[in-house]
């Protein structure tokens, strides 16, 4: 990281220091324009439903800005880090490009994204939330980009998951210390740690070395995976292509429907719960390592056996079969390992939960009050309208001559 983007942050840090004792600035982060969601708005709507209109988003920046004469160009630099040389002279034209632009750092933004709409959505949740989105630091072609139809989709997963539970994740640390403890481990092991490890991670670093929730897209740890979280990490990686299969209009030959709604949510919720589960223990001060030495919610003991016994819900948009290993799906239900029947449970709470309170009831009752705090969800089964629909003939065919 350049020592320029180094004080940037720690400028933003400063800032944010200094904006809670200033009457006239209003601190940022406090998740009152994308607020929780508890209904089902988000949940039966389409890509082109329920986000907050390019208007509102202008509103939101100009609220956290105020009183704030260089929160633009600090935030801007925390949502364009980039190590990687391409991207580094990108940026240097984008500035050039907007040298006399009264914009300023927000062209810069536009342009990074190649979308106003993107722009001002990234800049917007990152003051309300404390969500980071960005491109990847790899600059191969073969890495497909973010748009604004992710960064609205986001938004709405964003609205899915309580506050307090995603401040949690953002006391996340990056692993400093990598080399040094993987050390005394196989060569074997050592090679997968380094190329499960993201160098995303290492940027947009904050001065107090926290790091908030971060998106980027990527391939995939072997190019395997539609999404994924690192154990000891909160970066959310997605295989755009793949991601983009459970958008409204993917058709499923192997399980014959068709989406009617954006099923590209329950991925996000689920990814989200990873982050969840890796920090939700964390005291904030004890140093984390990749894949080991903390206490994750599906390492604890006494909740292993809760999440053993639990006989999670059929998914009515059967989204296990269509994103999940098959060899891990029995009879509609998600029987794979801790880690990712726990993230299941969670995400099958906000989205399924009346559902999962009558397959897994324990389990439901052990969310709400210890993970949740008491907060209740409506699902999917509330919606108004259908969620999916089957496969005419001709669809079947069609798709199984190509091979999809």
């Amino acid at each position: 990281m350049s020592r320029l983007t180094v004080l940037r942050l720690v400028g933003l840090g400063w800032l944010l220091l200094r904006a809670g004792c200033l009457n006239a600035a209003e601190p940022l982060f406090q998740n009152r324009f994308f607020p929780l969601s508890q209904n089902t708005e988000l949940v039966c709507a389409t890509s082109q439903q329920n986000f907050t209109p390019t208007a509102a988003l202008a509103d939101i920046i100009r609220f956290y800005e105020a009183g704030h004469p260089d929160l633009r160009k600090h935030a801007v630099a925390v949502l364009t880090d980039h190590k990687n040389q391409d991207h580094l002279d990108d940026l240097a034209d984008y500035r050039e490009d907007c040298a006399n632009n009264s914009a300023g750092e927000l062209c810069v933004l536009e342009k990074y994204w190649d979308d106003r709409e993107a722009a001002w959505r990234a800049l917007a949740l990152f003051y309300d939330t404390k969500t980071v989105i960005k491109h990847s630091d790899d600059y191969r072609y073969e890495v497909k980009r973010f748009n604004a139809d992710h960064l609205r989709l986001f938004e709405k997963a964003i609205r899915k998951i309580p506050a307090f539970l995603r401040q949690s994740i953002s006391k996340a640390k990056p692993v400093d210390n990598l080399e040094q403890e993987i050390a005394d481990k196989p060569t074997v092991m050592q090679e997968l740690i380094r190329d499960a490890f993201q160098e995303d991670y290492k940027n947009s670093i904050w001065q107090d070395h926290t790091h908030p929730l971060t998106l980027i897209p990527g391939i995939g740890f072997r190019s395997q995976t539609v999404a994924q979280v690192f154990s000891g990490q909160n970066l959310i990686v997605f295989t755009v292509k793949a991601f983009d299969k459970g958008k409204e209009g993917g058709t499923y030959r192997d399980i014959g429907v068709q989406y009617l709604v954006d099923f590209r949510l329950p991925i996000v919720v689920h990814e989200i719960a990873h982050t969840i589960d890796n920090f939700h223990f964390w005291n904030g001060q004890d140093d984390l390592y990749f894949f080991y030495k903390y206490h994750k919610i599906s390492n604890d003991e006494d909740i292993m056996k809760i999440i053993a016994d639990a006989k999670l819900a059929l998914w009515p948009s059967k989204w296990f079969e269509a994103f999940e290993y098959l060899g891990e799906v029995n009879e509609g239900r998600y029987d794979g390992t801790t880690q990712e029947k726990l993230a299941e449970l969670v995400a099958q709470y906000i989205l399924i939960p009346e559902r999962l309170q009558q397959s897994a009831p324990a389990a439901y009752q052990w969310l709400r009050e210890d993970i949740f705090r008491g907060i209740e969800y409506e699902g999917y089964d509330r919606c108004n309208v259908p969620l999916t629909k089957p496969l005419s003939w001709w669809q079947y065919a069609t798709g199984k001559m190509l091979g999809q």
